[in-house]
């Protein structure tokens, strides 16, 4: 009897946790590629790849922090990769040109939070779809980016090496053999889960991304909160950008080209909800794990690159559809219970 009651009281609880389930998940996809790379006389199960994966998990991992933040709030982004390019190739043109390293991301920065800031402006003040504002953004970044290349290399755009013992230290050394940008990325995890789950701001923005409504008749300035989310975005971008080129010792043109929905995808996946409202750091972590779990898994066993972006996009997919029919459950549930309160 006793141990009915600890089952039903201790065990189901954490069962039913939407961590359970993405973890055991994170295990399946461990052991399904341990034993697919053993079959193709490849080895998954490795230090190597533990480590190729916590370090392909840094630059994805603050596109998902911004991706999350704004998700949370209800809104969307998809100029995050462009500006982290952006941000990537500010670093560059600045260090080639003998600037200080902090000088170097204090640019970068600020720069990608005038992005923020103007698709904030759009979308809370002009109420721009959120969709259509950083679509077009993504396109003006993009443009900007291969300016700021040729104004760093005698006007021509082209990519640009850099030197920085300190940023190549940031992209490339590693603590106790795990990639320095690995505890970055960690640390920032844990502020913004603090932030949104103990904090009044968090629960802020988790009313206005759940119930904009409600949020406008408490008298929250809903308008601010969203150009401050924009901002953080674009911002963490940078950052993520600064971390690929540190990595690789470039401000490249086509930095994170292949990561324009792997931040939200991430996210998604973690359960954070593309309604808003819904959701929390730790499961965009998971979320973040499994993804790049899948992708260096897929990689090792040897399958195509291009079928790796077809079936992350398919994982995307997914996500979405779950999500999509966990929203329009709860709204029958709402609705139902709205019957039986009259």
């Amino acid at each position: 009897m006793k141990k009915d009651n600890f089952v039903r009281k201790h065990i189901l609880p954490l069962v039913h946790q939407k961590a359970f389930t993405l973890v055991c998940f994170l295990l399946v996809l461990v052991i399904l590629f341990s034993v697919w790379s053993g079959i193709v006389g490849k080895k998954f199960f490795s230090t190597s790849t533990f480590i190729n994966i916590f370090q392909s998990i840094v630059v994805t991992g603050f596109l998902c922090l911004g991706s999350a933040c704004l998700l949370i709030s209800g809104n969307v982004d998809l100029s995050t990769s462009t500006i982290g390019c952006f941000g990537g190739m500010v670093v560059a043109v600045c260090a080639k040109n003998g600037m200080p390293w902090y000088i170097c991301i204090l640019a970068c920065f600020a720069l990608c939070a005038v992005f923020g800031f103007v698709n904030g402006i759009l979308v809370s003040k002009l109420r721009f779809p959120a969709f259509i504002a950083t679509l077009g953004m993504t396109s003006v970044v993009k443009g900007l980016t291969y300016l700021f290349s040729a104004m760093g290399n005698d006007g021509v755009a082209a990519n640009i090496n850099y030197n920085v013992p300190v940023l190549g230290w940031l992209g490339r050394g590693k603590i106790l053999t795990i990639p320095v940008g690995v505890y970055f990325l960690i640390l920032f995890f844990v502020i913004y889960g603090i932030l949104i789950t103990k904090t009044r701001f968090g629960m802020k923005l988790k009313l206005i991304g759940g119930n904009p409504l409600a949020a406008n008749l408490a008298g929250l300035n809903s308008s601010r909160t969203m150009i401050v989310m924009f901002i953080n975005a674009a911002v963490l971008s940078g950052v993520a950008g600064i971390f690929n080129g540190a990595r690789l010792g470039q401000g490249s043109l086509s930095a994170l080209a292949t990561n324009q929905f792997t931040g939200m995808t991430a996210a998604i996946l973690g359960g954070i909800s593309f309604g808003g409202g819904i959701g929390g750091m730790g499961g965009a972590f998971l979320g973040l794990l499994i993804l790049n779990t899948f992708q260096v898994g897929m990689n090792v066993v040897g399958i195509n690159p291009f079928w790796v972006s077809v079936f992350s996009g398919v994982l995307l997919l997914v996500a979405l559809a779950v999500d999509f029919l966990q929203m329009q459950g709860k709204g029958k549930t709402n609705k139902r219970a709205s019957k039986e309160g009259k």
